[in-house]
């Protein structure tokens, strides 16, 4: 399979116009998302959604080398969110809309990178709900389940497969909150599967943190960002439609792989170390092509950019 691999050069006058601009930059700074206009166009979202169908049948374009460690759904009537991992790399219609050459360049600029790799992706297909204690996904930072990557620019693309609604349950960014990554306590109220999210807004009020929730209620074609110690969730699905979303996870130049100690003094493993080859000193290769493909290059940052 061969991944896009797009820069600058290859964008039209009108295309770099729909890219952030320095003020949006220095926005996304401060608050740690990003929404951008619409830069995906109906055609591409269409294939894309027949290709999700085709992908929950069992329709493959290409093949992982290994799935081992990666969600990977089979969709049951009782279940509320199906999560299946690194579809852009088996699904054609799917790498399309994901590795938009629109998507991978904002996300390039907003991480301030002369080299965006891949590193993994989510489609989400959240179910609706009648009950409102299911469908949750918990107060999370993308960040805590990669202790093992050095980079805090890493960031996320959420892009939703349709209008959504607050009743969809949209992703909910809490502004500013990648600013706090160093506080330790507010960990323990991270999970992407705890249901109750009134505990970390409870820990708030008491530390007396300011803490804005915006919730992405955004268009068709519209693609949401976020820096990868963003702290966000998602309420329940309680409209008449599924909310089907893919989420791409992408490493800048800085990012490569650190040993992580866990509380007994173990290596922590996460689960794509598993997948990807390992580098000269038998540590996971970051940069694997087959797992990790670079997808856009510009000369417009400088290298040696100090890690914040």
């Amino acid at each position: 399979m061969k991944h896009p691999h797009y820069c600058l050069d290859d964008l039209s006058t009108l295309e770099h116009k729909l890219l952030p601009s320095k003020k949006d930059v220095e926005k996304f700074k401060s608050i740690g998302w990003y929404v951008s206009p619409k830069i995906i166009s109906d055609e591409i979202i269409d294939s894309a959604i027949i290709g999700s169908t085709e992908f929950y049948d069992g329709v493959r374009d290409f093949q992982l080398k290994s799935r081992a460690g990666i969600a990977d759904d089979k969709p049951q009537a009782e279940q509320v969110l199906i999560n299946n991992e690194f579809v852009t790399l088996q699904k054609r219609q799917l790498r399309d809309l994901g590795l938009n050459k629109l998507v991978v360049a904002t996300a390039a600029i907003l991480s301030e990178t002369n080299e965006l790799r891949l590193f993994s992706d989510s489609l989400i297909n959240k179910q609706p709900q009648t009950e409102h204690d299911r469908g949750i996904v918990g107060w999370h930072t993308d960040k805590a389940y990669w202790p093992t990557c050095t980079s805090n620019h890493m960031l996320t693309a959420w892009i939703p497969l349709q209008d959504v609604s607050i009743e969809m349950g949209p992703v909910v960014y809490i502004d500013g909150s990648h600013k706090w990554f160093k506080d330790e306590t507010l960990k323990q109220y991270y999970s992407f599967n705890k249901q109750e999210l009134g505990d970390l807004e409870k820990y708030f009020q008491d530390a007396s943190l300011e803490a804005n929730e915006s919730p992405m209620i955004v268009k068709r074609g519209q693609v949401c960002f976020h820096n990868c110690h963003v702290i966000h969730a998602s309420k329940p699905n309680i409209s008449k439609k599924s909310r089907l979303a893919l989420a791409i996870h992408f490493q800048d130049h800085r990012n490569h792989y650190q040993t992580h100690l866990d509380q007994d003094g173990q290596p922590v493993s996460i689960g794509y170390d598993n997948l990807c080859s390992r580098d000269e000193n038998d540590l996971p290769n970051y940069r694997d092509p087959s797992f990790f493909p670079v997808v856009f290059t510009t000369n417009s940052c400088a290298l040696d950019k100090p890690e914040e």
